[in-house]
């Protein structure tokens, strides 16, 4: 079963539109690490983005960090990750385009299929822990480190 990122339409002259299998969606929602990947691409909603900001960003989140605060090894454990695998399989799936050698990722249309798994995933980690969310907490993990790169 394919899940198309618009409704179809009725007119055969249109380009078609994108679909990624649902066993592939699933797959890719697999890998944390390819959950925060699209995480940020979708909390942040630019064109374009560095690759290293992203590595940074998720470093900084998986260590419960700042991304100044973080350490080279800390560092390097996502960039290589990241660059060696999981960019690469959004890549392919069609989710990003990822310029390995200019360090780019730009998101595509299909990018946007994964909002509501994204969304429904970091909204449930308090309700696990039975906190309510507040604006403090909302702060916290990778939000936190979204917005000190953006600072």
């Amino acid at each position: 079963m394919s899940v198309p990122t618009t409704t179809p339409d009725d007119d055969p002259s249109t380009d078609p539109q994108p679909e990624l299998e649902r066993d592939d969606l699933f797959h890719l929602l697999q890998s944390g690490r390819r959950r925060a990947v699209l995480s940020y691409l979708l909390a942040q909603g630019e064109e374009s983005y560095v690759m290293r900001d992203i590595a940074e960003a998720i470093a900084a989140w998986e260590n419960e960090t700042t991304v100044e605060a973080l350490s080279s090894t800390q560092r390097q454990r996502v960039y290589i990750a990241l660059y060696q695998s999981h960019l690469p399989k959004l890549d392919e799936y069609g989710v990003i385009e990822y310029e390995q050698s200019r360090g780019t990722v730009v998101p595509t249309e299909l990018a946007s299929l994964f909002a509501p798994y994204i969304e429904d995933e970091f909204e449930d980690e308090a309700a696990v822990t039975g906190a309510d969310r507040t604006e403090t907490e909302e702060d916290s993990g990778l939000v936190r480190s979204i917005r000190s790169i953006l600072r």
